[in-house]
């Protein structure tokens, strides 16, 4: 904040009063005190587990890394928005965001809101790579896997350099009333939203080409294959099936952020500034998100883990010439 500046300490009162801010920041934040460790266990969970490929694990680990850190972000902000609103004590002007505080902790949240915004898109190819090589993939290193890691990364700067293009990086001729240093941006809001419409459609098209892909991986199981490969292919589609839940709740969530943030942007001036930004936190709902995913996924894993034991424990309970004509028309 510049010196020369006079604060208004009346609009940072409205902010500090304000029930529908103060409640959606609280909800936010036990989601957030909630997140935190399911993702510090799913990362765990993931890092061991033998049901994907080492590729597949390196690009859902980042997704998991990227949610912790947009968790771990909002947690500190809402946080210390909340303390400061809650205690504050007569002069509202004394609790004034710090400008570097928010443009650390809300690049916390940005950074990992990038980061976990290109999972479908590496998942998508890591997928089409180990279908098209299938004989051959199960045995690959992890080379394939670390590049596309750099690719998520590479991706999530082009979306970060988009996003704060604008915006400044140190106090100058505004007053911040909010921890949004977004909010100082004076290029056009596209620099800002255009980057998450990008995000969209390539997690549509990242969907479709998931459901194209489970086809015909699917369609394989009718032609002759030596064992090696029906045992990748089986393994891959079982990896789809799991993955189909996380590629479907990334799409959805991330068109619900693109549409419902420029709504709310073109309609802001209907609204206090202190409701508007309720919405836009409100509607920003990674956090709750990972629960949600690391939970579906997980009991997916265990349906299938139970499933495949199932279908062993039948074939051990059959006699031998049974089960060697069930195995004989399997590989046919």
């Amino acid at each position: 904040m510049s010196p020369s500046l006079t604060p208004d300490c009346a609009q940072m009162e409205a902010f500090a009063s304000s029930n529908n801010l103060k409640i959606s920041l609280a909800i936010n934040l036990l989601i957030a005190t909630i997140a935190i460790p399911v993702l510090f266990y799913s990362i765990f969970f993931i890092s061991t587990t033998h049901m994907f490929h080492k590729n597949t694990r390196l690009q859902i680990l980042v997704h998991l890394f990227g949610l912790l850190l947009h968790s771990i972000g909002r947690l500190l902000l809402h946080i210390t928005d909340l303390f400061n609103y809650i205690t504050r004590n007569g002069n509202s002007c004394e609790i004034i965001p710090d400008f570097y505080r928010c443009l650390v902790l809300r690049g916390f949240y940005n950074v990992g809101l990038a980061v976990s915004s290109m999972c479908s898109i590496a998942l998508v190819l890591e997928r089409i790579a180990a279908y098209a090589i299938s004989e051959h993939y199960e045995h690959c290193g992890a080379s394939f896997g670390v590049l596309l890691v750099l690719f998520q990364i590479f991706l999530s700067m082009c979306y970060l350099f988009s996003m704060y293009f604008h915006a400044a990086f140190s106090p100058g001729n505004f007053v911040l009333y909010y921890c949004q240093t977004i909010a100082s941006s004076t290029g056009s809001v596209w620099f800002v939203i255009g980057p998450l419409y990008c995000v969209m459609a390539a997690q549509i098209l990242s969907r479709v080409m998931f459901q194209v892909l489970m086809a015909k991986s699917k369609k394989l199981r009718s032609q002759k294959l030596t064992l090696s490969s029906r045992f990748n292919l089986e393994q891959s589609i079982r990896s789809l099936a799991a993955l189909k839940l996380l590629v479907n709740a990334n799409t959805i969530v991330f068109t619900l952020i693109s549409v419902v943030t420029t709504t709310l942007h073109f309609n802001a001036a209907s609204l206090s500034k202190p409701d508007y930004m309720a919405l836009v936190e409100a509607v920003h709902i990674l956090p709750f998100y990972g629960i949600a995913v690391c939970y579906g996924v997980h009991l997916k894993l265990r349906v299938i883990s139970k499933s495949d034991e199932k279908s062993l424990w039948t074939a051990m309970k059959l006699d031998g010439d049974k089960y060697f004509d069930q195995f004989r028309q399997q590989i046919k």
